[in-house]
């Protein structure tokens, strides 16, 4: 079995338990959405109405919490406290694709290590940095790389609140992810599901 196929025998659900073939199963090789290249072998499209991974080998959708993304230089966090900050998810711009702004916070009385996220004018806060999260974050900070951060998932200004979704990752490596897939990935497994 090629290990392309290995992939595909391998998908579950991560958070879509209505097509469990469309995900890559959440564990296995910490370097799978590493390309040969360096790169990240993923790129992200937009899939119900938010944005999501798709890896480039398989067309398998990746869930935002797949812990493999951090090792490919990409940091996903659903937000946490967002029903505290209901009112500035629904008049900040959160949209998919939209950029925000990480803000450490280190006399957060909470946690020192909390990082807030903002949207791009810097007036509203739709919550925090998962912690685990937060703390890698810092850490790279820390060692001098830049990052920049857009939204996966969220609202534009007027929208209805929800789940915020982020992804962090230096300029590149978000310019490389948002490009289009390759022209010699297959489809997105969902779409070939739908056509099948």
């Amino acid at each position: 079995m090629s290990t392309s196929q290995q992939r595909s025998a391998s998908a579950v659900a991560i958070d879509d338990e209505s097509n469990p073939r469309w995900y890559a199963a959440p564990h296995g090789n910490n370097q799978r959405f590493i390309g040969t290249d360096g790169r990240p072998a993923v790129h992200l499209i937009r899939y119900d109405g938010v944005l999501r991974f798709c890896e480039d080998s398989t067309g398998l959708l990746v869930g935002p919490t797949d812990r493999r993304l951090l090792p490919a230089g990409l940091l996903v966090s659903n937000l946490r406290g967002g029903r505290y900050n209901e009112a500035d998810c629904r008049a900040g711009d959160f949209s998919p694709g939209a950029t925000v702004r990480l803000v450490p916070e280190p006399d957060n009385p909470h946690d020192d290590q909390a990082v807030a996220v903002f949207d791009l004018t810097g007036q509203y806060r739709a919550g925090y940095v998962n912690k685990m999260k937060a703390r890698a974050y810092l850490k790279r900070l820390a060692a001098g790389e830049e990052l920049v951060a857009i939204s996966l998932r969220g609202s534009r200004p007027g929208g209805d609140a929800g789940v915020v979704s982020i992804l962090a990752a230096p300029a590149r490596v978000l310019a490389h992810v948002r490009a289009s897939r390759p022209a010699s990935s297959p489809a997105p497994v969902y779409t070939r599901a739908a056509h099948g």
